[in-house]
């Protein structure tokens, strides 16, 4: 939830995931453990994401020994999309099992408004936001895509950073949803529960 222009707005969140055989489901539930690598375009994202990860009992591999292994290897990344394959080569090397690769987009507009009344008038302009977040988990040693989600507001918003916390959330948590096994994704809305409930 974030604001813009003194009201409410909420995540419009989409996403799919590759369904998890019995045996995966199972090993989840016996809390199996990976290793993470989080390469995003915006602190913010990978923050968020890393958090959930972790919340979760898996491994994130730590940012400055990923640059390490970059150095190591002589990467020179040019932030875009051909930087992946260096990722998840270097993903590789540090024995993670899945990248999660995030981007945040941030879209500035100036909002101006004039009111004119019996008394007189006035104008106001102020900057506003158009944000969106999407995410996907490549399995490393396949190239799979596992999962991705997408998550953005409906309307422009006046807080970027916080609301990109709230979309990344949302993108990741509606992309692995397991509704194939009896979860109901609940879009958040109002004020009341939202997210992935599991049954």
């Amino acid at each position: 939830m974030t604001w813009a222009c003194a009201r409410t707005v909420w995540p419009i969140a989409t996403g799919s995931h590759v369904p998890l055989t019995d045996e995966e489901w199972q090993q989840g539930l016996q809390g199996k453990r990976y290793r993470f690598v989080i390469w995003g375009n915006h602190p913010s994202v990978v923050s968020a994401v890393t958090r959930i990860i972790q919340q979760g009992g898996h491994a994130v591999a730590e940012r400055a020994r990923l640059q390490e292994i970059f150095n190591e290897q002589k990467i020179r990344l040019t932030h875009t999309p051909d930087d992946e394959a260096d990722v998840l080569r270097v993903g590789r090397l540090l024995g993670a099992d899945i990248v999660i690769f995030l981007e945040a987009t941030i879209t500035p507009a100036v909002h101006s408004g004039a009111y004119i009344g019996p008394y007189g008038g006035a104008a106001h302009s102020q900057t506003i936001y158009h944000v969106s977040v999407s995410a996907r988990a490549v399995k490393i040693e396949t190239g799979e895509i596992r999962w991705n989600g997408t998550a953005h507001y409906g309307s422009a918003i006046n807080n970027p950073e916080q609301g990109i916390v709230s979309l990344t959330e949302a993108a990741v948590l509606r992309a692995i949803c397991p509704t194939e096994r009896g979860a109901k994704w609940i879009e958040p809305g109002g004020w009341g529960e939202w997210g992935c409930l599991k049954q």
